[in-house]
């Protein structure tokens, strides 16, 4: 039911990649706006079923970490909204019985408690992330994500951290231990988000 999917590179793909069947492939595309010169330069098989997955983050207090996000849209910062694949979505709403959400989808990472808070107010959405609107322009596709930070404290401010696609280790080092006690909380809700976007992707239905 989901030979494709598409998953930023890193740990969110090693995650999936350690879940998913063989019978799926998984493809690493690139963390932020690269996807779309990626997309453009990339065949993706849009005769297939396409999923997207990966981390996101919370917009809404009633979305905490760990808990999975199945998008039914998504809308960007000037309020065009796409409709994710009806058909593949209802079917991964049944199987993991979760209801569906808005995404967020932002061109950089949104690091405060107050600006996430606002951002879900204003576009009615419950959760963020950076690649999903260029890759539903492109494809029609459903998006299954872990949420891995959540509208209790500010996270370090990663926004230098992404560089071409890829998140820059120094970089994000430099940011974490600007805010010591920031960073701690975020990794660990990232390492409980990727342990359950592994489990999940071990549970997509075939």
């Amino acid at each position: 039911m989901v030979p494709v999917i598409l998953v930023p590179q890193g740990a969110e793909y090693q995650a999936v990649s350690q879940g998913a069947s063989d019978a799926i492939q998984v493809v690493a595309i690139p963390a932020g706006i690269a996807v779309a010169d990626f997309l453009d330069r990339t065949l993706i098989p849009d005769h297939a079923a396409l999923l997207v997955m990966g981390l996101c983050g919370s917009l809404s207090s009633q979305v905490g970490i760990g808990e999975l996000a199945l998008y039914h849209s998504c809308v960007n910062f000037s309020g065009e909204e796409i409709a994710c694949d009806r058909s593949l979505t209802q079917r991964l709403q049944n199987h993991f019985r979760v209801a569906s959400v808005r995404g967020f989808i932002s061109d950089r990472v949104i690091c405060s408690v107050a600006e996430k808070r606002a951002l879900g107010e204003k576009y009615q959405a419950d959760v963020v992330d950076m690649e999903g609107f260029a890759i539903a322009q492109r494809y029609s596709v459903a998006m299954l994500r872990v949420v891995s930070d959540d509208l209790q404290f500010d996270m370090p401010d990663l926004s230098d951290a992404i560089v071409d696609g890829k998140i820059q280790g120094l970089r994000m080092a430099r940011a974490m231990v600007k805010k010591p006690i920031a960073a701690s909380r975020l990794i660990r809700g990232s390492l409980a988000a990727l342990k359950r976007l592994r489990q999940i992707a071990a549970e997509l239905p075939m």
